[in-house]
């Protein structure tokens, strides 16, 4: 009598059992959503689209025999809603394409990439005497180039569902070319060129607000360590010529926000 009971117990709970609606899957079987700083990331950003303050000197080191020259400048400025900033920090400040990677969770590698490229102008004067005599002067205004390529890397660090920390620091590289000439009466071509060349450490730490899936905004401070530097003069008048070379040294202060996304590969 007992082994039937039993076995009719059995029976109907495999009965239940098989006619029971399926159990959704728990919430630790649900795989938690994607966030920020997770393995396998594309991150691409706009950096430096506002600078928003910003402190620069600047140092050149001119040596001439046993007699040695250090002209340094500096200025301050606030900026808002501008590429860039008005002052001679420009290089660290023009808006700059980067793209990083997760290589592992938290952990990202990358460089940004800055490009700046300055377009033809002209400037003309024309001078004329008591005696009618008409002195005319042509120049191109300075055409300027300004490349940089900052490799760096971070790490990012989670504050929530909606904020991260993200610090990053990295070597860079900048040059900057600037060219101009100017003709006269006297058909004589004066034309110069300047070249800077500066290597820097890069500090970039971000606090980045994802106000949407996929979106950042980051804002925070960098700072622009010079390690070396140089500038490089061309002087070219008819057949005469000069170059020198002068040591060449940029530190920058800043301030700054920019905006980017992100995609999981």
């Amino acid at each position: 009598m007992m082994a039937a009971m039993r076995t009719a117990a059995f029976g109907l709970a495999a009965l239940l059992t098989a006619l029971a609606p399926p159990r959704p899957a728990s919430a630790q079987e649900t795989p938690p959503p994607p966030r920020f700083g997770d393995r396998g990331q594309l991150i691409v950003t706009a950096d430096r689209l506002l600078p928003i303050f910003g402190f620069t000197t600047q140092t050149t080191t001119v040596t001439e025999g046993a007699t040695t020259t250090k002209i340094t400048d500096s200025g301050t400025s606030i900026a808002f809603l501008v590429g860039r900033e008005p002052t001679l920090g420009a290089v660290h400040t023009i808006p700059r394409l980067a793209v990083d990677f997760t290589v592992k969770n938290r952990l990202t590698l990358g460089s940004s990439f800055a490009f700046a490229f300055g377009l033809a102008g002209s400037h003309s004067e024309v001078r004329t005497a008591g005696d009618g005599a008409v002195t005319t002067r042509d120049a191109s205004t300075p055409r300027a180039t300004i490349l940089g390529f900052a490799p760096r890397g971070g790490y990012v660090l989670p504050l929530g569902p909606h904020f991260a920390f993200w610090p990053r620091a990295g070597f860079a590289f900048y040059s900057v070319r600037t060219r101009s000439e100017q003709t006269n009466s006297a058909s004589n071509t004066p034309a110069s060129t300047d070249t800077d060349t500066l290597f820097s450490l890069d500090l970039d730490p971000q606090l980045v607000w994802q106000p949407i899936p996929h979106v950042l905004l980051h804002v925070g401070p960098l700072v622009n360590i010079p390690l070396t530097g140089s500038h490089e003069t061309s002087f070219s008048q008819g057949s005469e010529s000069k170059d020198r070379s002068d040591d060449l040294s940029v530190f920058h202060i800043g301030l700054e926000a920019g905006l980017g996304a992100w995609f999981d590969l």
